[in-house]
């Protein structure tokens, strides 16, 4: 009988210890969120140079276990190929975007100046709606240069950023294993194997996910770049890179494009085949509509393979929650958080249903 009675002592010791321990770790992971959240302004270069880790982690493994290359070797060579390649694009891409910019400004501006002398014309009753949405126009910043330069990363805008972002990429490239193995170091030797499955099954979502959301941004941006170039549609470069940008906002993201498209063909009209404005909208929405389709059919599945597993509204919430908390970085990063969530959420209830069935089977 006391032998039975300390079996007891020592389990319920032994069960209020892991439950201590267990609310030890909820609180500090609290507090390391809390933390992080309130000072998520200087979090931009971080968490931009983790997602260029994730990106090209791939290619430098390749580098150092394929070829041997030292992985620090690795690491320069991608980053000396992406500094060409960036500088390259940089010195084709920004003289277009600016002079695209201040051209499409201009036309707004005797768009807006030709709309108010139509607005006198309407009846009363639709007039005051018609020259607030004139007004609201003509404050926007919209697709000026200045506006365009505003929509890169502080981490891009500031030197010191910049260099940080630089810095953490290298780092994170060279060190990301090692790193996540020093970090179990802190972790109970119970949860261990469990916390590796768990950080692998997040690992393959977080990085499968942001590799294919970069392709199909990409992706989007060319293809309807040379569709509207063909065409012959002002602002060609503008509208297909917005359009491809637009793709991280699900749903909601592409019939914007779509629409800011069809509308700028619309007043601005198209160089080639002779179109009316009228029928460049037209075609416009069909090029957008047949890319859209190409995109959900063929690419998407086999790019994104239904990574996150998350419904269509869920992704939508999450990525418009993830901008109003922390702005532009929350368009890239609240889908693999949902995702992240789900995981967790899963792992956690099946943990549970395992102890009650253990539980069940015990009593009997």
């Amino acid at each position: 009988m006391q032998q039975l009675d300390r079996e007891k002592r020592w389990y319920n010791k032994i069960v209020m210890t892991i439950r201590l321990r267990t609310a030890f770790f909820i609180i500090i992971g609290l507090l390391a969120l809390w933390f992080l959240y309130i000072e998520r302004a200087i979090l931009t270069p971080f968490i931009l140079a983790g997602i260029f880790a994730y990106v090209f982690n791939p290619i430098v493994n390749f580098l150092s276990h394929k070829i041997r290359l030292p992985r620090v070797l690795s690491v320069i060579i991608i980053y000396a190929v992406i500094v060409g390649v960036v500088i390259n694009l940089g010195v084709f891409l920004s003289g277009r975007i600016t002079d695209e910019s201040s051209q499409l400004s201009t036309y707004i501006r005797d768009i807006t100046q030709t709309t108010k002398e139509q607005i006198r014309g309407l009846p009363e009753w639709i007039r005051p709606a018609a020259e607030e949405a004139l007004l609201s126009l003509e404050k926007s910043k919209l697709f000026s240069p200045e506006y365009l330069l505003s929509l890169f990363p502080q981490a891009i805008s500031r030197i010191a950023s910049f260099v940080l972002f630089l810095f953490s990429g290298f780092f994170f490239l060279k060190e990301g294993r090692n790193m996540f193995d020093k970090f179990l170091v802190f972790v109970p030797n119970d949860y261990k194997i469990e916390v590796e499955i768990l950080f692998r099954r997040i690992n393959a979502v977080l990085s499968g996910y942001l590799r294919g959301q970069i392709f199909l941004v990409f992706l989007v941006s060319l293809v309807l770049f040379i569709a509207l170039s063909v065409l012959g549609v002002r602002f060609a470069l503008i509208l297909a890179v917005f359009s491809g940008f637009a793709e991280i906002v699900p749903i909601v993201g592409p019939i914007v494009a779509t629409s800011v498209s069809a509308l700028v063909v619309f007043f601005a009209g198209t160089t080639n085949f002779f179109l009316s404005p009228l029928q460049g909208a037209i075609a416009v929405v069909i090029i957008y509509t047949v890319v859209r389709q190409l995109q959900d059919y063929f690419v998407t599945p086999f790019v994104m393979g239904k990574i996150t597993k998350l419904h269509p509204l869920i992704i939508l919430f999450s990525v418009i929650a993830g901008e109003h908390l922390v702005g532009p970085l929350g368009l890239i990063l609240g889908v693999p958080i949902a995702a992240t969530l789900r995981i967790v959420l899963e792992y956690s209830l099946d943990k549970v249903n395992e102890h009650s069935q253990r539980s069940i089977a015990s009593k009997r």
